[in-house]
């Protein structure tokens, strides 16, 4: 079973068993327990976030006690759980926080699979689409549901990101520097990876318009028009900030045979 149809599947039999005013936060664990896979919390040093091991028939689910976040801890458990669905034929995986952010549109390996999974059960379509449809969308909106849920602010940026008709772009910067880039379908502009960040001065959580030619040049500035809506948060236990770049160019993607056509 493909991770969605998996994730969705126990989404209904949830929804059947528990009132919508428990509907979420989902909680990974205890569905792991419902199944007799065993959890533990245990120190996995600074390289794994969480792992499945198997041994004489039985499953455990650990999570790396030094893990700060709660909805970093939920998110993982949901990956764990994940790979218990989908993987549970491997003796032992060990994911790191790499494998955690390792996202596509279309899984092709078993962490990219398992977060998949951890997305569409913790975070459900249905109910993400309701909750952006009427706000525009901002790193505040990002914070507002992943209280909703209980995960991450990345792992919710992302499913907002998955699921948004707008044009936007997430950006994940390390150390100053990009360590990865998420645009929608839309926003037709990438940053490079491991390129210098140009913006020091963390905006606002609700965002704030900004000229895009003075920070990104004129490259996004003819592929995303003149001025970006800019939102961040820092995270400071991780040296990283995460931003959220918005564009309001009513442009469809169609419609930039003559941007590239200018840009060469």
């Amino acid at each position: 079973m493909r991770p969605r149809a998996a994730a969705n599947q126990l989404t209904k039999v949830l929804r059947l068993a528990l009132p919508p005013e428990q509907w979420f936060p989902v909680r990974p664990l205890v569905i792991a327990r419902e199944f007799g896979v065993l959890v533990e919390e245990d120190d996995l040093g600074p390289t794994f976030e969480g792992a499945l091991l198997q041994a004489n028939g039985r499953c455990a689910i650990v999570i790396n006690s030094r893990i700060r976040e709660d909805g970093r801890r939920s998110f993982t458990a949901g990956h764990e759980l994940g790979h218990y669905s989908l993987h549970r034929d491997r003796p032992e995986l060990r994911c790191s926080l790499d494998d955690l952010l390792d996202v596509a549109p279309h899984p092709v390996n078993i962490e990219q699979e398992a977060n998949e999974f951890a997305m569409t059960l913790l975070m459900p379509a249905d109910d993400v689409r309701a909750q952006i449809a009427a706000r525009p969308p901002s790193i505040a909106l990002v914070r507002e549901l992943s209280e909703r849920y209980g995960t991450s602010l990345v792992s919710t940026a992302l499913r907002v990101r998955e699921l948004s008709a707008g044009a936007l772009c997430l950006v994940y910067v390390a150390s100053g520097r990009v360590k990865w880039c998420w645009p929608t379908s839309r926003f037709q502009w990438r940053a490079a990876r491991g390129a210098p960040w140009p913006l020091q001065q963390l905006s606002s959580l609700e965002g704030e318009p900004f000229p895009t030619l003075t920070a990104f040049g004129p490259e996004a500035h003819a592929r995303v028009g003149a001025q970006l809506i800019v939102s961040a948060a820092d995270m400071p236990h991780y040296d990283a900030n995460l931003w959220m770049l918005v564009t309001r160019d009513p442009r469809r993607p169609w419609e930039w045979g003559e941007v590239d056509a200018e840009l060469g």
